[in-house]
Formats: C-alpha cells, sequence, structure tokens
C-alpha cells in the first residue's frame, strides 16, 4: 500500500428518525463547482457521533464541511 487516500469533497449528514446518514462524493471536478454533487454514496449510523467521526476520516482535511440537516 502506498498510503494514498481518496478524500471526498462533498459531505452531508442527514438525521432521519434517530438515525444519521452520511452522504458523501465530489462537490468539484478539474476545479469547477458542480451542481448538484455527484454523489458517491452513504452510510447509515445509530448515532451522531459516530456519523461525524466517519465524516472526518473521508472528508478532505482542508475542506471539513459538514452539513447536519434534520
Amino acid at each position: 500500500m502506498n498510503g494514498d487516500r481518496n478524500y471526498f469533497d462533498y459531505c452531508e449528514i442527514l438525521e432521519k428518525q434517530g438515525e444519521y446518514q452520511v452522504k458523501f462524493g465530489y462537490q468539484s471536478y478539474n476545479g469547477k463547482l458542480v451542481y448538484p454533487p455527484i454523489l458517491i454514496g452513504d452510510r447509515s449510523f445509530s448515532s451522531e457521533k459516530k456519523a461525524l467521526r466517519y465524516a472526518k476520516k473521508i472528508v478532505t482535511p482542508k475542506r471539513n464541511r459538514l452539513e447536519k440537516s434534520k
């Protein structure tokens, strides 16, 4: 393994019925913003703490903007 990681620059955390869903993907392509963002995947967690911990691992460290909506 070479240690390189792919980081996503789009992350959104949604709360639905006591479950936290982390959606992640790319919001830019070749330096240009893309709307709507390209959704790569999503994952569900039972607590907000676990969802935030996972989101911090996959989002670009410099662009750690997380959106939480209820």
